[in-house]
């Protein structure tokens, strides 16, 4: 299995085949993901820059509309929908029942959401009751992640017993590390890890959480999910009118309507997808190209037909801006399906194909750097500039470190499987 993210994470991205049928890997969900890591991470660290244009910020709290900054998220969650099939697709063949799936479904989600509550409490952390500073925990915090989750080269015995140690290390210091977190509440007391929300890669979790057992459920049968990809974007309708206020204790926990309805149907338009160029008997790739073009329109089409309900918004996770978002998310994968999948594909860089089998790594990266360069006293370094175009270089250049440290660290066989 090949390590994913963000996306982000994903298995070997091999589509699922007729028995006998020869593998075929998609070479162009590595590139889109890769093109996505790359948007995100400069996106991110332009968020700290003044005095830039507003196409290149997400669009205010509760405006109708979208940004390029705002599609990143919904790219994530497409990228990360098109791994299911090609992951659970090689579980689903004669002689093995879906339920076997499931500890590696419900495993990679509670990761998912574990990373994800513990990037999202950085605003709580409390060094002032704590006995480490923030940026030591959190440095430390982000190693465990990669000591634990990190995928070994191919095993031999000492191998095996160097990456042993290295995850049990990480093990017994995140352990040491939870239990010395201290946070502070919205009333000012001090409090443990909070899910105020999951953040981003526990939402990405959740909506992976729905989309397999829908994938497991339905074996792949595009019909059904189709007609689930409709009920989820139902259940944020139903979730916004006060018909999911019986769930009461769930809704609590986790918002049914937006984040396992609205966002989750981000995911499933991924798998559809992929679905949809599984099956290569009975069309030709110009038939399959415009389909998915076609399926994009259709996608982008329906999302502004139900604009005038909820409008488009990223922060609420409307139903249009799912709709809207995947639609756009599938013309453009369709133009780098065309461009890569073929006997002679064009040429990439190969840190970019690198970069999107390695999301996770390129995602918790920033916040690596960020928390080690306040650690050994240089917490500027990094931002020297942050106003006008500046700053938006100074983005850029820290976004090519990021994805040459990716690069790198990939080489040398740091690779995560989150």
């Amino acid at each position: 299995m090949s390590p994913d993210a963000t996306g982000l994470p994903h298995d070997d991205p091999t589509p699922p085949q007729a028995p006998g049928a020869p593998a075929e890997r998609l070479h162009s969900l590595d590139i889109f993901r890769g093109l996505v890591i790359i948007v995100m991470t400069f996106v991110n660290y332009l968020a700290g820059v003044s005095q830039i244009p507003a196409w290149a910020k997400h669009m205010p709290d509760k405006a109708d509309g979208y940004t390029f900054v705002d599609l990143v998220f919904p790219a994530f969650l497409f990228a990360a929908g098109m791994s299911i099939p090609l992951a659970l697709g090689k579980r689903l063949t004669p002689g093995l029942l879906p339920w076997q799936a499931l500890g590696r479904v419900f495993t990679r989600s509670a990761a998912l959401i574990f990373v994800g509550v513990l990037m999202v409490n950085t605003e709580n952390y409390d060094s002032a009751h704590a006995v480490l500073g923030k940026n030591w925990w959190y440095l430390l915090a982000y190693l465990c992640v990669i000591a634990i989750w990190c995928q070994p080269p191919p095993r031999t015995a000492r191998t095996r017993r160097i990456w042993g140690i290295g995850r049990w290390t990480g093990i017994a210091v995140m352990f040491g590390l939870l239990c010395l977190f201290r946070g502070k509440g919205a009333d000012g007391q001090v409090v443990w890890l909070q899910h105020s929300w999951w953040g981003i890669l526990g939402l990405i979790g959740w909506a992976y959480l729905v989309c397999s057992l829908l994938y497991l459920s339905t074996k792949g049968d595009k019909t059904w999910l189709m007609g689930w990809l409709g009920f989820l974007l139902c259940l944020y309708v139903g979730g916004r009118h006060g018909s999911l206020d019986w769930l009461g204790p769930v809704n609590r926990l986790v918002d049914a309507g937006s984040v396992l309805g609205s966002t989750a149907a981000s995911m499933l338009i991924g798998m559809i997808v992929t679905l949809s160029l599984g099956d290569t008997r009975s069309r030709t790739k110009p038939q399959q190209f415009r389909s998915l073009l076609l399926f994009g329109v259709i996608l982008y089409a329906a999302g502004l037909l139900v604009r005038p309900l909820h409008g488009i918004n990223k922060n609420a996770a409307t139903e249009s801006y799912a709709l809207v978002a995947g639609g756009i998310c599938c013309l453009c994968f369709a133009v780098i399906w065309l461009l890569y999948e073929r006997p002679q594909p064009a040429r990439c860089g190969a840190c970019l194909t690198t970069a999107g089998q390695n999301a996770v790594l390129a995602y918790i990266l920033p916040g690596i750097l960020g928390n080690l360069c306040a650690v050994i006293g240089l917490p500027g370094l990094l931002h020297p500039w942050s106003i006008g175009w500046a700053g938006a270089m100074n983005s850029a250049l820290l976004t090519a470190l990021v994805i040459a440290l990716t690069c790198g660290a990939s080489r040398f066989g740091i690779r995560l499987r989150l």
